[in-house]
Formats: C-alpha cells, structure tokens, sequence
C-alpha cells in the first residue's frame, strides 16, 4: 500500500500538468442503476479486456487511450484496431494494476464487474478515491444489480454513454444509429419463428463447462438469432453448468468461443470425443458455430454475430438475401 500511497502522491501532482477540459453542466449517466455525475471530459483512459478495448477504439477514441490491460495473447485484437493499440501501453496481461494505471496519469477507466473490477481489488469506488472517474460495463452490471434481461442493445446503449462522456456523441450517432437499425432489421426478420433451434454455448473447461447463462451476451445473441440458449435458467452472465444438462437438453447447435487454451478447434475434438456426448444432435451432425471472445461480450462485433448464427439457425429466412 505504501508504494500505491507514493504513486498516488505522483499523480496528483503530475495529474495537473495535463489539462482538464471540465463541463459546462455536469452530465449524469445511469451505470448499474445509479446515476453517475461526470463534471469533466476525460483526456487520459484505460480500459480493460479485449472486447471494451474494442468499443473505445470503435468510437474514435485512441487519441485518448493512455493504457490497457487484460488482453492475453490468447483474446487477439480485431486487425481492424491494431494499429491504434500499437503504441499504447499493455499495463498489465491479466488483472488490472492500480499502479500502473495511477502510473500513465488515467483520469477514466472502462471496464467491468469480472472484467477488470473486483470485490476487494480494483473498483470504481477504489478509482475514485485517486479522482479517476470510470464506466461499467451494462452487461457486468448483473453482479450488483438485478436485471430483467440483456439484449444486443446493451452494447449500443455502453458505447452512447461512453460517447457521451467524452463528448463525441455527435461524431459517432451515425455509426451508432447504423447499428441499431440492423439490430431492428434482424428482429423484424426474426419476427413469428416458432421453432428456435436449441444452442448450448461452450466457452471452456473439461470436468465442467463454463457456459452463458441468461445475463451473458451469447444468450442476446442467441435469442436476436431465432434460437433458444439451453441455460437460460441460469441467472448470471458466465456460470459453470454441468454435462448431464447438456445431455439431457440436447442442443441442435454449439457455439463454440474462440480464446484460451484450447484454440477453437481443440474445443470441437474435445467435445467430438467425448463418448457422454455422443447421441447430442449437435455433435452427431457436427453443428458449431466459432465466435471470438471479443464477438461473444459486449462489443461492436455482436451485430455481425447476430446476424451470422441467425442465417445459420434459420436460413430460411435469408433466401436469395
């Protein structure tokens, strides 16, 4: 704590050798169902895992990216943005270091609840003791809140409030707006299907799988695709759920998640030779789905997705599109 005592001391001295912008009227956002007053325009941001990294450098915003953490070698940057991340800083591969992030001077940080923020690490009340400001994201926000249900929009409504706080709403409505309106073309295509496909969503582990539950981003996916998550009766994001579920609901497809050891294709050998799983539809007709793990959190990347496994689920519905 001593060293973290010292590095704050440095910060607040260095902290006033780069301008504030502050605002002409304070803005308040609503993060986990409270509302957040921001009275300046951030200048010096860190985020945190690989799929935020992806939303802040969507939005126009490498110029103020001072630092980044979590994103292992396994959770590659999309190639799109890998030339805004060259030159900025890896602060840390795996956890967030409060350090280090007091270190390049941040004034904002974005992340969430198990990304980045902990119970007893790094959190937005811990930031905010050393006058950094953050954002959390929508979909984390089920560990401190009750939710009714995530949707792709979760994503769309994090990078509006995100724009908001660095002032360029503007800039970004038409992008945003683009984004949303496929977000409304799909669910007017998806309209009156009856028969949703059963998906079960394998992000890792062997003994147990870890899988999405009704609150994770694959289950808006799944659900804006025309199919039906076989956990949606878990009410979290990222729950452990069990092979003798996965028997017993015999998911017609797999989406597998593209991170970790092993790679996409050592999930599908796994699950392919493994004897429990034999009479599981997906399996006897070889229906995966690969996502990133960037594409199966909240990101820029979840429309695409959307709109991929829902031409795989009911392809019907894209003829001659």
């Amino acid at each position: 704590m001593r060293a973290v005592a010292v590095f704050a001391m440095a910060f607040s001295v260095l902290g006033a050798a780069h301008a504030q912008q502050p605002r002409a009227q304070p803005l308040v956002v609503e993060v986990c169902g409270k509302p957040v007053t921001y009275t300046r325009v951030p200048q010096r941001a860190v985020t945190h895992d690989v799929n935020i990294t992806e939303m802040f450098l969507y939005l126009g915003l490498g110029s103020k990216l001072v630092g980044y953490s979590g994103i292992s070698a396994t959770k590659e940057i999309a190639p799109r943005y890998r030339a805004q991340l060259a030159s900025v800083p890896d602060l840390s591969k795996k956890d967030m270091n409060l350090e280090s992030m007091l270190g390049v001077r941040a004034d904002f940080v974005f992340a969430g609840w198990s990304y980045g923020f902990r119970q007893g690490g790094v959190t937005p009340d811990l930031l905010k003791r050393y006058g950094v400001d953050s954002y959390l994201l929508r979909e984390s926000c089920i560990h401190v809140e009750k939710r009714e249900r995530v949707s792709l929009a979760d994503g769309l409504i994090d990078m509006r409030n995100v724009a908001r706080i660095f002032d360029v709403e503007k800039e970004n409505a038409p992008r945003l707006q683009a984004l949303e309106s496929r977000i409304d073309t799909l669910a007017q295509r998806m309209k009156g299907v009856q028969q949703r496909p059963r998906v079960f969503v394998y992000d890792s582990g062997q003994r147990l799988p870890v899988t999405a539950g009704r609150f994770g981003m694959p289950h808006a996916l799944i659900e804006a695709a025309g199919g039906e998550n076989i956990f949606a009766d878990i009410a979290t994001n990222w729950p452990t759920g069990n092979w003798e579920d996965v028997i017993a609901r015999d998911p017609e497809w797999i989406v597998i998640v593209d991170y970790d050891q092993p790679d996409a294709q050592g999930k599908i050998d796994f699950l392919l030779h493994k004897k429990e799983l034999a009479q599981v539809e997906a399996i006897r007709k070889k229906r995966f789905f690969v996502m990133t793990y960037s594409d199966a959190t909240p990101s820029p990347g979840n429309v695409d997705m959307a709109e991929a496994l829902a031409r795989k689920l009911h392809p019907e519905r894209f003829a001659g599109k």
